[in-house]
């Protein structure tokens, strides 16, 4: 399973560390459709990992990343939750691809976070129950 979101730096970081806590695997992966993201930050947001912390699991560690075709390419799914027009090639021709409408909480408040967080959780949950 593959989690995107623009910058890998909330959202897919989110959605792979529920994913992996809830079915104690590491079969998730994310990354993030901006390139120039992984130049500016080397991990989650500081407010990502706060809330996931306050859920149990740690995103500290994890290391913020740009898709690729390769990536894609050995996703059995996409998750995707970033506009289709910031899409590369290769993902628009894809046909694993779940777009999530989820709304981007970088750069504000943390209950605005653990608003996007829960509503993550609940997707993945559902997602995992399928």
């Amino acid at each position: 399973i593959l989690f995107i979101c623009c910058g890998n730096v909330c959202r897919s970081q989110i959605a792979e560390g529920y994913y992996n806590s809830f079915t104690k695997s590491d079969n998730a992966y994310s990354a993030g459709i901006s390139d120039s993201t992984p130049l500016k930050y080397s991990h989650p947001t500081k407010e990502v990992i706060q809330i996931m912390r306050e859920d149990g699991i740690d995103t500290s560690e994890k290391i913020v990343k740009s898709v690729t075709g390769e990536m894609a390419d050995n996703a059995d799914k996409i998750f995707i939750m970033c506009p289709k027009e910031r899409w590369s090639q290769f993902l628009l021709d894809s046909n694993k691809i779940i777009f999530w409408d989820i709304d981007d909480p970088f750069g504000t408040d943390l209950n605005n976070h653990r608003r996007v967080r829960d509503e993550i959780k609940e997707k993945v949950r559902q997602l995992i129950e399928k």
